[in-house]
């Protein structure tokens, strides 16, 4: 009787959601809030979001894709935009320092996303910005969540400062497993501000011709003066693969401790597939790097590269 009465706690316990057509980003928070077990049902079309799902000090919860389930930002990089972007010679501009306040008020530190921002407000007729909240999901102080088994399909990436495909800060154990990451605004899957204990498997992460540039995948840690990341962003990948489209950050590293276990790397870049910066700690086990690989990893003098 007691079995019988955990495995109908455990199926109530569970929701499974199918696409509406229509924007699903607030339906899957309910969901996810309400349920510790979401499957999201891939079997009638992609799940559309309007925004960055933001699920805060959430404890417990699985999120499984079945049929292919594909998370898609309803914003997207049209040729149309590529256009536009390429008429203002954006890449001419840098991407460091010069920058200057958009016509909202808000300061930009650097040139290239300040030209970019710019011609996304007018273009739009959007002071407020929106566009750069196209991301997936961001874990915000959560405890034990695994995600397994989805699509994650951005608009792009662009240099806008824009939300990441997947973002996790102060976060611990989570799992992430058997997904693919496309075309994130910002990163693929960025992990900062104290995150700690985080497996990722068996994932891959790309771009496609939708992306502008700033095809900047996985960072670990956000910059070097958050030295409370200090002792924190243990971070494991196993068997990933970084795949066509991917420039740098595969990942970057500041301060974490990371495991490299049995993972790919097949684009084509100039720059460091794996990049350890500040106290940084990369173990590389087994790697294979590819040949259009020039830099499989790059150290900082205060950081550690161990490959094996």
């Amino acid at each position: 009787m007691i079995c019988l009465l955990l495995l109908v706690q455990t199926a109530q316990a569970a929701l499974t959601i199918t696409s509406n057509g229509a924007d699903m980003s607030d339906s899957i928070l309910s969901a996810v809030r309400s349920h510790d077990t979401v499957i999201l049902d891939g079997s009638k079309g992609e799940f559309v979001l309007g925004h960055t799902m933001v699920f805060k000090h959430l404890t417990n919860k699985t999120i499984i894709g079945t049929h292919d389930a594909c998370l898609r930002t309803r914003f997207r990089i049209t040729p149309e935009i590529r256009a536009m972007l390429d008429s203002a010679d954006i890449m001419r501009f840098s991407t460091a320092g010069e920058g200057g306040v958009l016509s909202n008020g808000m300061r930009v530190r650097e040139q290239r996303e300040l030209k970019t921002r710019q011609l996304f407000i007018d273009r739009f007729n959007d002071p407020e910005e929106s566009f750069r909240s196209s991301g997936g999901i961001q874990l915000s102080h959560c405890r034990n969540v695994t995600i397994r088994g989805l699509r994650l399909q951005g608009p792009g990436a662009i240099d806008v400062g824009g939300n990441d495909l997947l973002g996790m800060d102060h976060s611990a154990r989570i799992f992430i497993d058997s997904c693919v990451f496309m075309d994130g605004m910002d990163g693929n899957l960025d992990i900062t501000s104290q995150s700690d204990s985080i497996t990722i498997s068996h994932c891959y992460f790309g771009y496609s011709e939708r992306s502008y540039d700033h095809m900047n995948s996985n960072l670990i840690g956000a910059a070097d003066r958050v030295e409370a990341d200090r002792g924190k962003l243990h971070v494991t990948y196993s068997y990933c693969t970084w795949g066509k489209g991917c420039r740098q950050r595969m990942p970057m590293v500041r301060f974490g401790t990371i495991l490299l276990d049995h993972c790919q790397w097949e684009c084509t870049t100039e720059h460091p597939a794996v990049d350890a910066r500040r106290e940084a700690t990369v173990i590389i086990v087994s790697p294979s790097f590819g040949p259009g690989i020039k830099i499989p990893y790059r150290c900082a003098p205060d950081a550690q590269c161990i490959v094996r």
